[in-house]
This record gives C-alpha cells, structure tokens and sequence, in this order.
C-alpha cells in the first residue's frame, strides 16, 4: 500500500468548518478546523499537516505561525477577513503574519478552489499526496478517480469516494465509526449516526462488487482487504 492522505489545519474562530471541509473533500484534502491557536497547537502535533490556515483574528496568531515554523516545514497562509468582517487592522495584521512565517494569503470566506490553488503550489505539494494503492485499486484524489487493474470504474458519489479513502489509508486495520464520521463530516459536530455510515458502505460494497471485502467489526468501525 501507499499512504496518502493531505491534511490541512484551518485556525479561525469563525464558524465555517463543515462546508470547507465537504468541498474540500473531493479533492483529497482531510480539513480538520478549530477555533484557537491553542487547539491549533495541539492538533498541529497530532496532524503534522501539509498547510495551515490562520486567520488574523485568532488571539495569539503571530506567535503559533512562529512556533509552528520551528517545529516544521508547513506552508503557512493568512486568513484575513472580508469586506464584512474587516478583522484587526487589515493589512498590518497579515504583515505581521507574513513577517512570522506565513506564504500566501487567503480572503475569508475561505474558497476551496482558491485554497487548493494555494496549497498545491506550496513546497509540499498535496498532489504529491493524493495517490492510494490497495491490491488492484488505485485512488486518485486530484483526478477524483478511481481504478481496478488499470481500469477506472464510474464516479463515486463524494461521501463514498471520501469513505473508500477512508478505508483504503488504513487497510487492512480498521478505521473506527468516529474516525469515518470525521473523514465524510468533518469536527463540527454535525454528524450522522451508525446507521448513515452502514448504508454508504453497502453502497460501496455493491459498487466494488468482489474487488475489495468492507467487513464491519462489532463495537470498533470497519476495515477493507483485498483478495
């Protein structure tokens, strides 16, 4: 197997996780959103992302863009507000983004097309990290395709596409039900139960036929193999 898998953290007190993270799906992109530099912090540790969103007006912004650029290579983009939501003195607030380490600059509300734009011609490139391999499937996420022994078969609706994802990143351990919630949902805390994960996964079993086994095991999430 190839791992794969970009992440890319967004901190930004706003309340706009859920949709970024949606769109951004389709292109490979696992957005993990959270509302201060301090959990910033924390999942930058945990995550080790590709990029790093930080909006202007998260209290501590300079200092975690600093800290961060010790500890790592990310590429940085400042999150300034709109005409809206002006935030902290404008262009000053990114200067000092910019002297602290940031690369580019992204308007808020965050577009995905924009961002991906951004993050694909970063040093670190996400495309490079788009690609899956598991036995005869072959997932690529910047084509949004995916192919059995060199085949590409029909589109997958997105949360299935992001589902198999999911599975294949992890194959052949298991990937727990909170863990798909994340990956098809995001964080917000808007998501399905149980049973919504169960029936994109028959529909994704139905769709791949005999190519791959979705076992599901009893009280910890589900796991796929290949013959």
């Amino acid at each position: 197997m190839e791992t794969a898998g970009a992440q890319l953290l967004v901190v930004d007190p706003a309340e706009d996780g859920g949709a970024l993270a949606e769109a951004m799906a389709g292109h490979g992109v696992h957005v993990t959103w959270v509302g201060t530099t301090l959990d910033g912090l924390v999942e930058f540790g945990r995550m080790d992302p590709h990029a790093v969103v930080v909006a202007t007006e998260a209290p501590g912004a300079e200092e975690f863009v600093g800290v961060i650029r010790q500890h790592g290579t990310p590429y940085v983009i400042a999150g300034t507000g709109d005409a809206d939501h002006p935030g902290v003195d404008g262009a000053d607030a990114v200067g000092s983004l910019m002297l602290a380490g940031a690369s580019a600059v992204a308007l808020r509300p965050y577009t995905p097309q924009h961002l991906w734009e951004l993050i694909t011609h970063a040093p670190r490139s996400v495309a490079d990290h788009a690609r899956l391999e598991v036995g005869p499937i072959v997932l690529d996420a910047t084509a949004y395709s995916v192919r059995v022994d060199g085949e590409r078969i029909g589109d997958l609706p997105l949360k299935e596409f992001e589902l198999l994802r999911a599975l294949m990143l992890s194959s052949p351990g298991v990937v727990t039900d909170d863990e798909l919630r994340e990956a098809l949902w995001g964080a917000d805390g808007r998501r399905p139960g149980g049973n919504t994960i169960a029936m994109h996964v028959t529909r994704l079993r139905s769709r791949l036929g005999g190519i791959a086994d979705i076992r599901r095991i009893r009280g910890r999430g589900y796991s796929l193999t290949v013959g």
